[in-house]
């Protein structure tokens, strides 16, 4: 049996590639030429060779999968976080069929990067979901799916490695039942709630609606892949990365606008108001000058009352 995998991403794919490799059943694997500088890279040090992988351009991929899997002649393809939508005859093309390595529960997170959604949500687990891909989006009956339970403080870069390699737990049942594996759930698509890729508004900290919880949540989920969340302080956008509960006491009768920095200093940094009498402690963020402390913030001119801003 030959498996080919498509893919866009190193720390989500690349366990399950390397063990396909190491029992002799990957028949190739197929990456975006855009993110070539980053895959390629380390799948040749896995000891593929350069004709084992193809570069798919985004105007003509669909032309050069077909040509590479006739060529190939695998039996299945399977599909880690590919961007474009595989038309219907070419998910014919292949006799097993294609299986999709979706990193959320179906339907519940149907749609674009769920990873982001389920930190974001605070979801006590993280789920990967195999199903049989058709010609619409995260659709297809489910065949395998496992649940991960999500470390307290977690951020996106660390689950992603973790579910990564959890990914490598289908390969039995898909290929030793690849002609006839139990379908677990229809993956009824009247349930799905498409979420789209996080945008601006979706990384922007509210301080006047967010809760503490949702705002380490939102840090989480944004870190690394979107660079940390959204916040403004003094007319300037920072990218807060990191932060962790703290425990401040205020003079009696103090109820600060949540935003306000309560605490400034170069030893503990800055600590922030929010929500229900919470305070959450900036640890790493992100200027356009680079990265920082919270106590380098302090350092470059933050005082205690300054307080964050809403723009949105």
């Amino acid at each position: 049996m030959k498996i080919a995998v498509i893919c866009n991403s190193d720390s989500l794919a690349f366990p399950t590639v390397q063990a396909l490799a190491a029992q002799g059943l990957l028949g190739g694997v197929a990456i975006l030429k855009r993110s070539s500088k980053i895959l390629l890279g380390p799948l040749l040090a896995m000891g593929l060779s350069t004709d084992q992988v193809l570069q798919l351009n985004k105007i003509s991929w669909q032309q050069e999968m077909q040509k590479w899997l006739t060529a190939s002649d695998v039996d299945a393809v399977w599909v880690f976080g590919f961007p474009w939508l595989i038309p219907d005859d070419m998910l014919q093309m292949v006799r097993n069929g294609y299986f999709n390595f979706h990193f959320g529960e179906l339907p519940k997170y149907s749609g674009a990067d769920p990873i982001f959604w389920q930190l974001r949500n605070n979801e006590r687990f993280a789920s990967l979901t195999v199903h049989q891909m058709t010609a619409d989006i995260d659709a297809g009956p489910v065949l395998w799916s496992k649940q991960l339970p999500i470390i307290k403080g977690e951020n996106y870069g660390l689950l992603c490695q973790r579910l990564g390699f959890m990914a490598v737990d289908a390969l039995p049942a898909l290929v030793n039942n690849s002609n006839h594996l139990p379908v677990i759930n229809e993956n009824n698509e009247d349930m799905a709630r498409y979420e789209k890729r996080p945008g601006h508004r979706e990384l922007a900290i509210n301080w006047k609606q967010h809760s503490a919880d949702e705002i380490e949540c939102l840090i989480n989920a944004a870190n690394p892949k979107y660079d940390g969340a959204t916040a403004w302080i003094k007319n300037a956008e920072i990218r807060i990365l990191e932060v962790s509960p703290a425990e401040i006491q205020l003079p009696e009768g103090a109820k600060p606008e949540p935003g306000t920095i309560v605490y400034a200093d170069a030893i503990y940094g800055l600590i922030v108001a929010c929500l229900e009498n919470r305070f959450l402690k900036i640890n790493i963020l992100h200027m356009r000058e680079g990265y920082f402390s919270g106590s380098k913030l302090f350092q470059m001119g933050i005082q205690t009352g300054e307080k964050f801003i809403n723009l949105n």
